[in-house]
Order: structure tokens, then sequence, then C-alpha cells
């Protein structure tokens, strides 16, 4: 009787996770003034219209967009596997939020483009003022694990402006023990009683966005596994949600060199589209600053080269 031949290992190496990845790469939270009501960003390119009133609560107020983060098993080849809950694997979240703008330069060109070779020079905000560390925002890093969590142990309210304590945000986390990131509560102030004259750039004053990474430590079948971070942004709210932003032709047309990354890596169902160009900019020199993972560094590397490109 012949022998069977040996079963395919292929298959199988194709199901073993090996290391992990946090989704999404990079969330988009927003602030938002209602005392507790919050709801998630989307999840999906091109999500379905929320009704009338959604985004306020009984009295009005706003509501804050808060953004779930969750970890993927992947293969040796990268690609994801299944979504690893707290049900199978330990997974501690790390988040560090911090507004560092009016300790940085004046908003008026992005500092990284060629345009920033021939502009006038860029002015420090605040510039009056000697010590750089009381405009900084920034409460330090917070942990959260397990399920359902909350509290205040889990808020960056710490940080200060000026001596004045400023709201940052809060870690939570679900059913499944995946990482709920809610940001500010839009406010904004002057330490000086200074009026604001323009849309940026108005000395003395502070809001309550940040921006930060995001990592995890995984435990996953006794063993510790590496793991692609990723970003939050703390934005205004969003007063045009379904609403596309300004794009050029070629960005339509020429998909980001990165984005075969993405779809190898995540669902289809759960891609999330790239930020606009000037987001992109941003966004790569602060994850270069911060030395994020490869992965994310080519997709929003990769994405800036595109429109660049178009341009020249």
């Amino acid at each position: 009787m012949a022998k069977k031949p040996p079963a395919d290992p292929a298959p199988q190496q194709l199901k073993k996770i090996v290391k992990a990845a946090i989704f999404p790469p990079i969330g988009i939270a927003r602030v938002g003034n209602s005392d507790d009501q919050y709801f998630l960003a989307p999840e999906v390119p091109d999500p379905l219209p929320e009704p009338p009133g959604f985004y306020r609560d009984a009295k009005g107020a706003l509501k804050r967009q808060a953004v779930r983060f969750r970890v993927y098993g992947l293969n040796a080849a990268g690609v994801a596997v299944r979504e690893l809950t707290a049900d199978e694997a330990k997974i501690e979240w790390h988040v560090h939020l911090a507004n560092k703008k009016s300790a940085w330069y004046q908003f008026q060109l992005a500092l990284d483009i060629p345009e920033a070779v021939d502009a006038p020079p860029t002015l420090l905000r605040n510039g009056t003022v000697s010590d750089r560390a009381a405009l900084t925002i920034d409460p330090g890093p917070r942990r959260i694990s397990g399920k359902n969590q909350s509290g205040r142990k889990y808020t960056f309210g710490s940080g200060k402006f000026m001596g004045t304590p400023v709201y940052l945000g809060e870690l939570r986390t679900d059913d499944d023990g995946r990482l709920i990131v809610l940001g500010g509560r839009g406010v904004s102030a002057s330490y000086d009683k200074s009026k604001a004259v323009t849309f940026a750039n108005n000395e003395a004053w502070h809001d309550d966005v940040s921006d930060g990474p995001v990592t995890a430590k995984v435990t996953f079948k006794g063993q510790e596994l590496p793991v692609d971070p990723a970003w939050i942004i703390v934005a205004p709210p969003n007063y045009g949600p379904m609403q596309k932003s300004v794009r050029t032709m070629w960005d339509l047309q020429a998909p980001p060199p990165a984005a075969p990354f993405l779809r190898a890596r995540h669902p289809p169902d759960l891609r999330a589209p790239f930020p606009s160009s000037m987001g992109q900019r941003r966004i790569r020199r602060r994850v270069r600053m911060e030395s994020a993972a490869e992965p994310l560094r080519a997709a929003v590397a990769g994405a800036a080269f595109a429109t660049r490109r178009h341009r020249a």
C-alpha cells in the first residue's frame, strides 16, 4: 500500500502567530464638551451616515469621538492571522498623550517640505517665555489592561500649562480588552487673559488636543510577541461628517506605494483611508522623531512621496 505524501507544512505556518500589530496604525479621536457621552471613530473607509442628532447629547453638547485599538496576530510573513483579545492573550496597553504646541514653532508652513527652504524664518510660539517646559502639557504615559477597565487612574489629567492643570483625555477597555482612547473636552484658554486674534499662533493660549504613541505588551501562549506600535491623534470636532477632504487627481488615481502593506496586514473591512497630504507630512515627522515602527513609517512616507512626486 502506497504511503501518503507528508502534509505540506506551509498552511500551518501561515496560521502560526509569531508577532502582532496594533490597528488602526493611526487613530483619529476628537474633542467634545459632552460630560459623559462619546462614540467610536469609524472603522471602515465609508461608514453609513448616522441619524440626525447622533453627534450631540440630550443637552446639545458635542460627544467626543473615541478610537478603539485592536491587536492582530501576524504570521512570519507579516500577514494578519486573526485578532487577539483578552480571552486568549494578556494585553497591556501603553499610551502617552501630550500637547507641546505652545512650546513649538508657529503654525506657518510644514518644516520638512522643499518650500520651507525659501520661506521666511519660523519663530517659536510664546517666545518671551523662558521656561519652555511650562508651555508643555505632558501628563506622562498611562497603562491599562484587562476587560471593561476605566477610572481616574487612567486619565491624562496631571499635565499643566503655565501652572494650570489641563485634562487631555483618558483610557478605557471594552468587553474584549480592546483599548479605547478619549481626548479632551474642547477647552481652550489664555493664561494672561489675552484675546485670540487669529485661528492659530495666539500667544499665551492653549487647548486640549494632543497626540502620542500607542504601544502594547502582548503575551500569547506564554510568549511575549514583538508588537508594531500605533499613533493616536486627538483633533478638533468634525463639523462635516461624511464629507471627503480635498485631494488631487494623482492621489485618487495612484494609491500610495505602501497600500499593499495595509491590505495584507488587516482585513478589508477594517482598512482606514490615509490622512490628508498635510496630515501625512506632520505624522511622518512625528513618527520619525519618536522612532516608531518601520512599517508605519513606510506607509506614511510612501503616501507623502506620492504627493511630492505630483507637485514636482
